[in-house]
Parts: C-alpha cells; structure tokens; sequence
C-alpha cells in the first residue's frame, strides 16, 4: 500500500535540500493565499481556508497574506525563512508525505496541516478541491473531474495512514 510513498522517501531523503527549496518557491503560490471574488465562494474559504492560514501563521510565527488578486504578496517572501526552517526540522517520513500532499493538493499550507495532525484527510480534502466541489454544486458534476478528485483523495487518505503508521 505505501510502496509509492517509501520509493518517494527513499528519493527526497537523498533530495531533502532540493525538496525543500521547491516547497518554498511552491508556497508563494499556494492555492490557500489566493481567494475568490465571489461572495459565495468566499465565505466557504473564510470557513475552510482562514482557521488553517492561521494556524499556519502561529506555527510558523510568520505572516501569511491573502489576496484576491493574481500577484503574490511580496511580504509573504518574509514566512519563506521560517517555512525552511520548518521544513529542515522535520524526519524524512514527515517531509515526504508534506511533499506529496502539497502536490496533490496545490498547497504547502494545507500539507502541513495533515502533516502535523491539524486537518485529516478528508477535511484537507475538502479544503483543497473547495473551488471545483462549489462549482460541482452550481453546474453539476464532471465524472473525469471527479474521478480525478476521489483519485488525490484516496491518496491523501493513504499519506494520513502512512504518517500514523509506526516505523520498523
């Protein structure tokens, strides 16, 4: 079941440095800092997206800023320092299963949220498809879509498990 997961630490523990340079230019552009002008959408990332952005902030003792704009904040630039130092404390396990949630899931913050135990999988489901499950809600369901979905869902489910399992 984890053989995907441990082939990729086996990699990223060789990697770490390289990993966690990407983490870092990855998280300027998290999905989680980037919100919708639509009011609907917007109250439903206010409920799902801002309690783990400030959880984010605390952990990191950093500002994250939000913006409904397509630049990125440039003071965000200033939480990029504390995320590496983050990054670098965390066991290759933990590193591995940030990475590989983060790119299923768009997001560095939301990855740590499952990485620390702040999200499970199925609430850092719902956080990271937000966008496309209220639009599925308003013009129905794209089954390449969600098979896509219930794809990275299954595999976030799989990191959780992983990150409980106990080491050999």
């Amino acid at each position: 079941m984890f053989e995907k997961i441990i082939k990729a630490q086996a990699e990223i523990s060789r990697e770490r440095d390289e990993v966690i340079q990407k983490l870092l230019r990855f998280v300027l552009t998290d999905a989680l800092l980037f919100w919708s002008h639509n009011d609907e959408l917007s109250k439903r990332q206010e409920k799902l997206w801002m309690p783990v952005v400030i959880w984010a902030r605390r952990i990191l003792k950093a500002e994250l800023l939000t913006t409904t704009e397509l630049d990125v904040p440039e003071e965000n630039q200033k939480a990029v320092d504390a995320l590496k130092i983050f990054l670098e404390k965390l066991t290759d396990k933990k590193l591995t299963a940030l990475y590989l949630a983060a790119l299923d899931m768009r997001s560095v913050i939301l990855a740590m949220a499952l990485t620390e135990g702040r999200l499970d999988a199925e609430g850092a489901y719902k956080a990271a498809w937000l966008e496309e499950l209220w639009q599925a809600e308003k013009w129905g369901v794209d089954p390449e879509a969600e098979s896509k979905r219930l794809e990275m869902k299954k595999e976030l489910q799989e990191i959780e498990a992983f990150l409980k399992k106990k080491d050999d």
